[in-house]
């Protein structure tokens, strides 16, 4: 197991070692660590993808095993020709046993040539780490699903609630002015007017749950939590670091995935596969050796035969050309995947700084106060509203106005943090908490 596996392992029972779960009738109340952790133990694709490494190293076993040897048993009579004036044609062996019987018995081992063996296991050895490496991107591809699903459930539920309070205030609203207008104070349109936008914020919010169970059935299907289970998740560590985001170096970038990116290494290792992949199948040109030893009873003129032999295949016919010539082919395709993959890390890596830098820059020209300024304008309007200072018309205007710029921050944020993780994905690496 490389020393990532091992670091991964040791976070994720460290993780949940550490969960701290509020159960409530089936809800899962967790932190984005927390949810995590639940996703590295629990995902059944990766504990699938984990048995390949435990495939590729029985491989390995297999490969250093010696070839079995072969015990042939021939040459028996089955039946016993009678004896020549009383005298005995075959002694017997042990008491009555092999009198008059004749058989034969060898056995034969065979011998690996052009040392097969030990190439085979180098061959072997390199299919255990490319395993190891698939696990990785597999690691690497879901974490970033996982990720985006939980940047996307923390959005959604975050606006849905505020979308709840704008319900909850219109409701309020809309109860007085039906009072006021069953007393015949108030004219019927502005009352008409408030329950439609109490209707279009309830449809808002019934778009948003769609959304939200959505999000929550591809979390519960990547976590494997029953599918009754309500997950909730906590802003705790989801906020972005922007701490020194704007000197990222992209060579030095470039440099670290291709030093963390499995499939970086997955492409070297391919190149070394075939390699050695080529040895083998240049090593299968010479021709195996079998030793053979061989006992025979009752043949010819000895009673007891021993004797010794070997076998080997003459390579008339087949010098596994043809096995050969693929394997150099091999070699050549790994090399121009593995080019092709280190001009794809540079230009991921690129694209990925530049779209993060792009998503930091919008969300820096929002000023920090201005969402707490919206709320207070908001209660202002509300306020200004029943008081009869602003109409209808102007108090729902700024309604729709503060609902847009609250998504727009919203968007902001989850687009940030989404850009941060796809450039966590680029260098294959966590360098954006």
């Amino acid at each position: 197991m490389t020393q990532k596996l091992k670091a991964n392992v040791s976070l994720v029972f460290s993780l949940l070692l550490c969960v701290n779960v509020s159960f409530s009738q089936d809800t899962l109340v967790l932190n984005k660590a927390e949810a995590e952790a639940i996703f590295l133990q629990n995902n059944l694709f990766l504990l699938a993808e984990n048995l390949s490494i435990s495939k590729a190293e029985a491989n390995l076993i297999q490969a250093k095993v010696w070839p079995n040897p072969t015990l042939t048993l021939d040459q028996v009579n089955l039946w016993k020709p009678k004896s020549i004036e009383g005298q005995e044609l075959v002694p017997p062996l042990s008491g009555d046993f092999g009198r008059n019987q004749q058989f034969g018995v060898s056995i034969e081992q065979l011998i690996l040539t052009a040392g097969k063996r030990r190439k085979l296991m180098a061959l072997e050895k390199v299919g255990v780490e490319q395993s190891k490496h698939y696990f990785e991107e597999v690691l690497r591809s879901l974490k970033i699903e996982f990720r985006a699903q939980l940047n996307q459930l923390n959005y959604l539920q975050t606006y849905k609630t505020i979308y709840e309070n704008q319900l909850t205030s219109i409701n309020q609203l809309t109860e007085s002015y039906k009072r006021q207008v069953e007393a015949g104070f108030l004219d019927k349109g502005e009352y008409i007017r408030l329950k439609a936008s109490a209707l279009e914020i309830l449809n808002d919010i019934h778009t948003l749950e769609n959304e939200l169970n959505e999000v929550e059935h591809n979390l519960k299907q990547l976590m494997n939590l029953p599918s009754t289970t309500v997950f909730e998740l906590k802003a705790e560590g989801l906020a972005v670091n922007r701490e020194k985001l704007n000197d990222l170096n992209i060579k030095a970038l470039v440099d670290t995935a291709h030093n963390n990116r499995p499939d970086y290494q997955i492409s070297k290792l391919q190149e070394d596969y075939a390699e050695k992949y080529l040895a083998v199948e240049r090593a299968e040109r010479v021709p195996n050796l079998a030793l053979i030893g061989e006992y025979n009873r009752g043949d010819a003129i000895y009673t007891d035969f021993v004797g010794f032999g070997i076998a080997i295949d003459l390579p008339v016919f087949n010098r596994n050309r043809g096995n050969i010539k693929i394997a150099e082919l091999e070699i050549q395709q790994a090399q121009l995947n593995q080019q092709f993959v280190t001009s794809g890390i540079e230009k991921e890596v690129s694209l990925a700084v530049m779209q993060f830098r792009r998503a930091l820059d919008f969300i820096q020209q929002i000023d920090e106060d201005y969402e707490s300024e919206l709320d207070q304008i908001l209660t202002a309007y509300t306020q200004n509203f029943m008081n009869k200072n602003i109409d209808l018309i102007q108090y729902l205007d700024f309604l729709e106005a503060y609902l847009e710029n609250k998504n727009i921050i919203l968007q902001a944020a989850v687009e940030l943090r989404n850009k941060a993780e796809e450039l966590n994905y680029a260098v294959g690496k966590d360098i954006i908490e």
